[in-house]
């Protein structure tokens, strides 16, 4: 009987790890994906390093594929305080920030639902809704980095 057990056991960690690997993220291995989304053909994330807190470590949005990173903000890996505002708003959370004359807001409902909204400088949005998604905004250990890292109230 215990055989039966440690076979299942053993089964289900490596469905569980292939499950896993087929999730999709532009992050690093020595990375902490904080979150990440696909639309089409491209993917969405924000990596952080394992030291991300008050003083010390990185948060960084990327975007594209896989095989060609596309676009990252900030474009050197830097602390994220002064580059991104997190929000709460009355049904989810919102993250943003601006490069040039683009505002660039992710935004999460507390069903799950992500888009990334992007307001050019013609005053245009333009939304890009998630699918996919890996980690949750809205979920507390989310919000507690990014009040550790000086984000959030």
């Amino acid at each position: 009987m215990r055989k039966v057990f440690f076979l299942l056991g053993l089964v289900g960690a490596a469905w569980g790890d292939a499950a896993m690997a087929d999730v999709k993220t532009l992050c690093h291995g020595t990375e902490r994906t904080v979150w990440s989304c696909r639309a089409g053909l491209r993917q969405y994330s924000l990596c952080a390093s394992r030291n991300l807190g008050e003083e010390e470590g990185y948060l960084q949005y990327r975007a594209g594929r896989p095989s060609r990173l596309e676009f990252r903000f900030p474009r050197t890996l830097m602390h994220p305080r002064g580059y991104f505002t997190f929000g709460l708003l009355a049904h989810g959370v919102s993250l943003a920030f601006e490069r040039g004359a683009y505002r660039y807001e992710i935004t999460e409902d507390l069903k799950g639902d992500t888009s990334i909204l992007v307001r050019l400088p013609q005053g245009r949005t333009v939304s890009i809704d998630c699918a996919d998604a890996t980690q949750t905004l809205t979920e507390n250990a989310t919000i507690d980095l990014f009040k550790s890292a000086g984000l959030a109230d």
